[in-house]
């Protein structure tokens, strides 16, 4: 069965690995891109055999599943218009406001939604990596710092992903030890995370580095393929790796 997707933000650095990773794909097939929903007058084009339009309407009314990497501030529009026409939608655009964030949660109860600040599949082995340690060490002397490192386009700090981190941390320690968070923006770094337990006399280290930004493409296509086949409801990648 061939899903076909559609890609919120298709002309930024994420919606190209992501188109990629679909035409290459045996089982997907790539409908068309949404670009910037400013540009005046309204248009589309076709790129490749490709339609690209700022009409999102033209785009999510056509496919299986939306993948959204965007703009923090247009996720909203998109979410509704996917829900409109009973569309998942699949969501890895981070520094959400608290509406946006609400948004996704009001239409997941018509339509399945996932988001993820990090679709790396490794990432979620470093979660629960982290939550386990925090549980284990949280009678314990420890301080819990999170440092991450991308490059220096990237607007939010700390990372989504590093909340994430931290929240993981947080629930495995029950908030005894609360996370302190160190950002870095330089070059073209993708993606580094490093979570550290300091004690008295020694540490741990966990650590997750990604080289490539096409895993976070490749991940948000398992994502998507997966959720194209759920029932409404919020999900996130945790769901995808434990199915």
């Amino acid at each position: 069965m061939i899903i076909t997707i559609g890609i919120c933000g298709y002309t930024g650095r994420m919606g190209q690995a992501i188109a990629e990773i679909i035409q290459s794909h045996p089982n997907t097939c790539l409908v068309g891109g949404i670009t910037r929903s400013e540009i005046s007058p309204p248009k589309s084009y076709e790129e490749r055999e490709v339609l690209i339009t700022n009409q999102p309407e033209h785009i999510i009314s056509k496919c299986d599943v939306i993948i959204d990497f965007s703009h923090a501030t247009a996720t909203a529009n998109f979410a509704q218009i996917a829900a409109e026409e009973g569309k998942p939608f699949m969501c890895g655009t981070t520094g959400l406001s608290e509406n946006t964030q609400a948004v996704l949660k009001k239409v997941s109860a018509t339509i399945p939604v996932l988001y993820a600040s990090n679709t790396s599949l490794s990432l979620i082995v470093v979660k629960r990596i982290a939550r386990l340690t925090a549980e284990i060490l949280k009678d314990y002397d420890y301080d819990v710092s999170i440092l991450e490192r991308h490059h220096r386009w990237k607007k939010d700090a700390p990372s989504g992903t590093a909340l994430t981190l931290g929240e993981s941390v947080e629930a495995g320690n029950g908030g005894k030890h609360p996370v302190s968070y160190a950002s870095v923006r330089s070059g073209a770094i993708v993606g580094e995370h490093e979570i550290l337990f300091g004690g008295n006399g020694e540490y741990i280290n966990i650590q997750h580095t990604v080289t490539d930004r096409r895993v976070f493409a490749r991940g948000a296509v398992e994502a998507a393929m997966w959720l194209s086949k759920q029932k409404p409801g919020f999900y996130t990648m945790d769901d995808v790796l434990s199915a």
